[in-house]
């Protein structure tokens, strides 16, 4: 296993896979791909990690090891593929090998794909993955009162213009914050948040924006839309407190001095611990029009700006 683990200030840490892990992740792969044509491919786990070769199930370590214990983020290369079938294989097959997929809407689906459908914005109801739209800064666990211990992002296909990652460490955003006591505690407190399209019942619940692991790392809980969203819906305004507490929020998140950019490549997966980091995409132009769905037998090639996300938790 080739690994380049820089600076987390300088760049993100790469990862490749070693040939013989990746030939292994493959084979498993074209397993899960024989049985698309009868079912979702998200319905099985692709694979039982009692079977994994050594050297796969090392390099699996390395990886959670470098998420929960080292720069909680990384990239890894070496995903390319032909056409989006083989691609929705691959990535489905080492995520399920990594860790637990996790539901991610009402339907059940554990694999998401994240692209323009060209319908909905965020503000009129929409989600994230199905817009253009850029400059929210959040967590994808943000609808899930369980946190989300990996968030797997996998390219297969970039944007003709923008749709840039931008990734911040929550433990950025705290020392920044230290300057100002009376934010912390408010952030520390309880919000409300919803369940945006995790169920047909709408459901609200409680949790601080900023909190911390048994280690005293900082964690944290963001999506403003999603937060004020929320409130409205309990007949709960935020109060004076609370807005400010936000409002100074935002101006953190806004420091170029906690961002950091990556613009993912065809075959880049990007994994993180969603509730130690927060994330957005630039706003970005696609190169054709937006389709509500797109054919599995499609090249990579002919697709706008194409995305698997999957949330894992550890196994």
């Amino acid at each position: 296993m080739n690994i380049n683990v820089s600076n987390y200030r300088q760049a993100v840490s790469k990862v490749q896979l070693s040939n013989a892990a990746f030939d292994e992740l493959l084979s498993i792969s074209l397993k899960s791909e024989s049985k698309i044509q009868a079912d979702r491919l998200d319905i099985n786990f692709a694979c039982n990690g009692s079977f994994y070769s050594r050297s796969l199930s090392e390099e699996l370590r390395t990886i959670r090891n470098i998420i929960e214990h080292g720069s909680h983020v990384l990239i890894l290369d070496g995903f390319k593929t032909d056409n989006l079938e083989a691609f929705k294989s691959l990535v489905w097959a080492f995520g399920s090998s990594l860790g637990r997929p996790m539901v991610q809407n009402h339907l059940g689906h554990k694999i998401i794909e994240v692209y323009d459908r060209g319908g909905k914005s965020i503000e009129e109801g929409g989600r994230y993955h199905q817009t253009r739209q850029g400059a929210y800064i959040h967590n994808d666990g943000v609808s899930d009162p369980l946190p989300i211990d990996y968030l797997v992002l996998a390219c297969g296909q970039k944007a003709l213009l923008g749709g840039e990652s931008i990734l911040i460490d929550a433990s950025a955003v705290y020392a920044e914050l230290m300057a100002f006591a009376d934010v912390l505690e408010e952030l520390k407190r309880d919000f409300y948040f919803e369940n945006r399209g995790m169920s047909e019942e709408e459901c609200l619940f409680k949790a601080p924006i900023l909190s911390f692991s048994q280690e005293g790392i900082p964690l944290i809980r963001y999506f403003r839309v999603n937060i004020e969203s929320a409130h409205l819906k309990a007949q709960v305004p935020l109060t004076l407190s609370q807005v400010r507490a936000l409002d100074f929020l935002d101006a953190v998140l806004d420091q170029s001095s906690v961002q950091h950019r990556v613009l993912l490549e065809p075959g880049q997966v990007l994994i993180s611990a969603d509730n130690k980091f927060l994330h957005t995409r630039t706003h970005f132009i696609d190169k054709h029009t937006p389709h509500s769905e797109i054919n599995d037998k499609a090249p990579l090639s002919s697709l706008n700006r194409y995305m698997l996300r999957m949330w894992l938790r550890k196994q």
